[in-house]
């Protein structure tokens, strides 16, 4: 097995790492095939509920075979607004009612970097382990 880290290269030899690769990489291969087939399976479905709802009022509807299977569909909308100002003009006094603002603060990379050896801003922060995440590599 070779192992890369930056642009180093070594060689390891553990037989149980490298069949945990091997089985994640099928395991992984067979949950996508699985994923693009439930995509289209999923799809057909809403587009039929779609059908089925469209002398309704109601977003959700309950799709129940031989009194056992069954799924829940629920549609609807996400609204999102493209130009705030003209929206604050035309709900003028109600736009705070009707409008959530929100101020969002999010770290650049160089504070990241920072972070990590400043005791000061670690108060400031909270700082957590990520998930690690592992992913297929195509040879």
């Amino acid at each position: 097995m070779i192992v890369k880290i930056g642009k180093q290269e070594i060689n390891l030899t553990d037989k149980k790492l490298g069949r945990n690769i091997e089985d994640f990489c099928e395991i992984k291969a067979q949950v996508d095939a699985l994923n693009n087939k439930l995509k289209d399976i999923k799809e057909y479905i809403a587009f039929r509920a779609n059908e089925l709802l469209a002398d309704s009022d109601a977003n959700t509807i309950s799709l129940i075979v031989d009194n056992y299977n069954g799924v829940k569909v629920n549609l609807g909308q996400d609204i999102v607004i493209k130009d705030n100002e003209l929206l604050k003009e035309l709900l003028g006094d109600k736009f705070d009612m009707l409008v959530k603002t929100e101020v969002v603060y999010k770290p650049e990379r160089k504070l990241k970097e920072l972070a990590l050896d400043d005791d000061g801003l670690k108060e400031c922060l909270s700082i957590k382990q990520k998930t690690p995440a592992v992913s297929m590599l195509r040879g």
